[in-house]
């Protein structure tokens, strides 16, 4: 059965579709500009021992010190993986995935029932994707 508008219902259904459209369009906006991380917030978080505290434990070059040296680090581990460390260490040190098998076994770290990694505080979803935004800068 077909359905039948008048001009003024068809005017009306296209500002409709007109207003819905700029409202989805303004919602990708918003939500691309808080999804955007930041490099240079990402380096002062890695800097900063009351923060991140990462430069204490870690080298931005390929020296090992008490943990790997980060050059290429998201060339080499997933960014996922490397945010589910930044958000709790010891949780995927326990997972016993093959990557973190390897991982022990490269820092000599095997048998260990702990990671060294500790942060200072809980770092947010924010300041987690500006981390990882620096250590992509690591190259």
């Amino acid at each position: 059965m077909p359905i039948f508008c008048n001009r003024k219902e068809v005017i009306h259904l296209k500002r409709y579709l007109g207003l819905l459209s700029l409202l989805a369009f303004a919602a990708v906006l918003f939500s691309y500009s808080f999804a955007s991380a930041d490099a240079a917030k990402g380096e002062a978080i890695f800097k900063d021992t009351k923060v991140g505290n990462c430069k204490t434990c870690h080298d931005t070059g390929d020296k090992k010190k008490v943990g790997p040296g980060l050059k290429g680090v998201t060339d080499r581990v997933a960014k996922d993986v490397i945010a589910k460390w930044l958000e709790d260490p010891q949780t995927l040190w326990d997972s016993g995935s093959d990557y973190i098998k390897d991982l022990q076994k490269r820092m000599n770290k095997e048998g260990k029932p702990k990671t060294a990694m500790k942060l200072p505080g809980k770092l947010s979803a924010e300041q987690i994707a500006d981390v990882i935004d620096f250590l992509a800068t690591l190259k």
